[in-house]
């Protein structure tokens, strides 16, 4: 499995540089976060035959880590037709590849985790990772998770949360950017710190929550590395004018931040982030 997790990375990369491809951040992000990924992945209760939902897929990082392990019927679902078209086109090079299990099929929905397009009782497993923190009502989606399982169903929800990430010594540069996209989440109704409140969200909802784990990463490393630095200017650029908008940073800030992520010098640095997975099972 591990050649074709190599095989779901290369592919993926050669989408970063695309000028047609859209928060291309998330590609590096995904890029950056494969390890975590893939060891919350391995701890699911996935089968062969199962019918699987991946939630808030983006360009289908997760589905296509799962589409390597088992061959079940997956539905990526995102809210974004734009990321959809990416991920259809990612996964004709991995099926190209070789990089699919046999006999793993894929669907991709447009949807909102709110109001998920699917009927009741439709799936035996559903994950999302990195979306509870962007929405502005979770226990509506952790409702529609519940709604669309089928009795005896498995969610996994995993996501971060900022108290679980620390550096030394702290660049300026990347923390003043961060701060200035966390600030612009908060405003647009999300939660970094929601990684603490998914077992609860779960809960709520009527599920019952079976495991809880949190995932390291850790590293010493020149920082910002390109790729740490890649990921943030994008994110930058396209939350551009909704920094600006909002009054978080003046357009002569924005210019003088991403002046400065580009040019800052590499140093050392220890960072460690980590996520929150929990896994809950719906009443049989």
């Amino acid at each position: 499995m591990d050649q074709a997790f190599q095989v779901i990375d290369d592919v993926m990369k050669t989408y970063v540089s695309r000028e047609d491809v859209h928060n291309r951040w998330l590609i590096h992000q995904a890029l950056a976060t494969a390890a975590i990924r893939r060891a919350v992945l391995r701890a699911l209760p996935i089968r062969a035959g199962m019918r699987v939902l991946d939630i808030g897929c983006g360009f289908g990082a997760l589905t296509f880590d799962i589409a390597a392990l088992y061959a079940v019927q997956l539905t990526g679902i995102d809210r974004s037709s734009t990321a959809l078209a990416v991920a259809k086109r990612v996964e004709h090079d991995l099926r190209d590849a070789g990089a699919m299990a046999a006999g793993c099929a894929i669907e991709w929905k447009t949807g909102d985790a709110e109001a998920l397009p699917l009927p009741d009782n439709d799936a035996d497993v559903a994950v999302s990772r990195f979306l509870f923190q962007h929405l502005t009502n979770p226990n509506a989606a952790v409702r529609e998770i519940f709604r669309v399982l089928k009795p005896g169903g498995f969610t996994c929800l995993i996501d971060a949360d900022d108290a679980l990430s620390l550096e030394y010594p702290v660049d300026p540069v990347a923390a003043e950017v961060r701060d200035a996209l966390s600030r612009l989440q908060q405003t647009n109704g999300g939660d970094r710190h929601m990684g603490r409140k998914l077992a609860s969200l779960l809960a709520g909802a009527g599920l019952s929550v079976v495991q809880t784990f949190v995932v390291p990463q850790a590293h010493y490393a020149e920082t910002p590395s390109r790729l740490a630095r890649l990921t943030l200017l994008e994110q930058l650029r396209e939350r551009r004018a909704g920094l600006i908008e909002t009054g978080i940073i003046s357009q002569a800030s924005y210019e003088a931040l991403a002046r400065r992520l580009q040019q800052e010098p590499a140093k050392p640095q220890f960072s460690m982030h980590a996520e929150v997975a929990v896994i809950a099972k719906k009443p049989a």
